[in-house]
C-alpha cells in the first residue's frame, strides 16, 4: 500500500512520542512497503560515533540555530530514541572499524558528538540499498521532517533526488513515462514547474547561494541567473564584492543578463553596466490607489464586473496588475539588453564583447 504524506507525518509525530511501532512506521519514511516485504528487516548495530559519515553531496546544512538547541536538550534528557538510518561505505575507518553513510539522522549524530564522550556507543539500523534507493531516502526524509529549509538547500535536494530517480527508472523502465520532477512535486505538495524552479538554484556558484538563502536577491532572480555560465555568475558576484554589496540585482537586470549571456556578449563591463541602471525600487514614486468605480469602468463589458463578489474583482485585479508587472519587467529587461548590444557595437573592434 502507498504511503501518504499525512501517513509519514502521522508516522514522525507517533517516532518523536517513542511509540512502540516506531520502527515499523519509521521504516515507511526510508522505503515502500513493497521493498520492505521483499527484504529482511535492518541490521541493528551498536557503533561509535566516529564511523558515521556524513552522506555524499548532502544537501542540508546542519546549523547550531534554535531548533538545534532544543534537540540538543532533548537527546540530553532522554538519549536518541530511534536508531540512525544509515548505509554502508563498504571501507573502514583509520581503526579498522566499518563505516556508514548516514542516511536519517545527522542533527542527531551532530549531537552526541557534542555532548557525548568519544566511547560512547549509539544504535544504527543498516539498510541495504544502492546508492541511489539511499538518494532518494535521504532527501525525502529530510524534506518531511525538516521545518525551516533553505531555497538553495530544496534546490540542490530536488536535483540529487531528481537524478537519482531518473537513473533507478532507466534500470527498471517499465514503459511508463513519469516525469521525476513531478512525483518530487507531488510528494512536497508542489507543481513540476515549481521544482524546476527550486532545481535550477542548484545551477548557482555557492556565493550566488548564499545570497538567496540569506534573502539578499529573490528566487525568481536566482533562476534566471542560474542560466549565466560559472564565468559570467562569478563576474556578477565580483561587481557585487567591488561595490561593497552596496546593490543586488533584480529580476529585469538578471533577464537581461541572461539575454546577453545567449548572444554571447554578457561580459564584465556590460554586468557593470546592468548593475548600474537604476531600480524601480530605487525610483521615487507616486502611490495612487484608484476607486472601485473607476476600475470597473476601465474593465471589458464581457467580463460582467458587477456580478462579482468583492473577493473576485481583488483576485481578478490583483492578477492583472501582476501580469501587468511582469510585462513591464520584461520590456524593461528587454530595454537593457538592448542598450547593452548597442553599446557594444559602438565600440572600437578590440574593445568588443567576443
Amino acid at each position: 500500500m502507498p504511503v501518504t504524506r499525512e501517513g509519514l507525518r502521522s508516522a514522525l509525530d507517533e517516532i518523536m512520542q517513542d511509540s512502540p511501532i516506531q520502527e515499523e512506521k519509521f521504516a515507511q519514511i526510508i522505503t515502500t512497503q513493497e521493498q520492505r516485504d521483499e527484504a529482511d528487516m535492518p541490521e541493528r548495530l551498536m557503533i561509535y560515533p566516529r564511523q558515521l559519515v556524513t552522506f555524499p553531496n548532502h544537501p542540508f546544512h546542519v546549523r547550531d540555530d534554535e531548533d538545534m538547541s532544543k534537540l540538543k536538550e532533548s537527546i540530553m534528557n532522554s538519549g536518541i530514541r530511534t536508531p540512525i538510518e544509515v548505509i554502508r561505505t563498504g571501507e573502514k575507518n583509520e581503526r579498522g572499524e566499518d563505516t556508514f553513510y548516514i542516511v536519517a539522522g545527522h542533527r542527531r549524530t551532530h549531537v552526541v558528538r557534542q555532548v557525548f564522550p568519544e566511547d560512547h556507543r549509539l544504535e544504527v539500523r543498516i539498510h541495504n540499498m544502492t546508492m541511489d534507493e539511499a538518494i532518494v531516502a535521504m532527501t525525502e526524509s529530510n524534506l518531511l521532517t525538516r521545518e525551516n529549509i533553505l531555497p538553495c538547500e530544496r534546490g540542490n535536494a530536488f536535483r540529487m533526488e531528481m537524478e537519482a530517480r531518473d537513473r533507478i527508472s532507466a534500470k527498471c523502465s517499465t514503459g511508463v513515462v513519469i516525469k521525476s520532477r513531478d512525483v518530487i512535486g507531488d510528494k512536497n505538495g508542489m507543481k513540476g514547474r515549481q521544482v524546476q524552479n527550486y532545481i535550477r538554484l542548484s545551477y548557482l556558484i555557492p556565493e550566488l547561494q548564499n545570497l538567496i538563502d540569506d534573502n539578499k536577491i529573490g528566487m525568481m532572480t536566482g533562476v534566471e541567473l542560474s542560466y549565466l555560465t560559472a564565468k559570467e555568475q562569478r563576474d556578477v558576484w565580483d561587481e557585487m564584492e567591488l561595490t561593497a554589496f552596496e546593490h543586488y540585482p533584480n529580476k529585469a537586470q538578471a533577464v537581461a543578463m541572461r539575454k546577453l549571456s545567449k548572444a554571447g556578449t554578457l561580459d564584465m563591463d556590460a554586468v557593470v553596466d546592468i548593475m548600474e541602471v537604476d531600480k524601480p525600487n530605487q525610483i521615487e514614486h507616486v502611490r495612487y490607489v484608484p476607486r472601485k468605480e473607476d476600475l470597473l469602468e476601465q474593465i471589458p463589458a464581457y467580463l460582467k464586473p458587477e456580478e462579482w463578489k468583492d473577493k473576485d474583482f481583488t483576485d481578478f485585479i490583483g492578477k492583472a496588475i501582476a501580469f501587468y508587472a511582469s510585462s513591464l519587467q520584461e520590456q524593461h529587461a528587454q530595454e537593457i539588453a538592448d542598450r547593452m548590444q548597442e553599446a557594444n557595437r559602438n565600440r572600437k573592434p578590440w574593445e568588443r564583447s567576443v
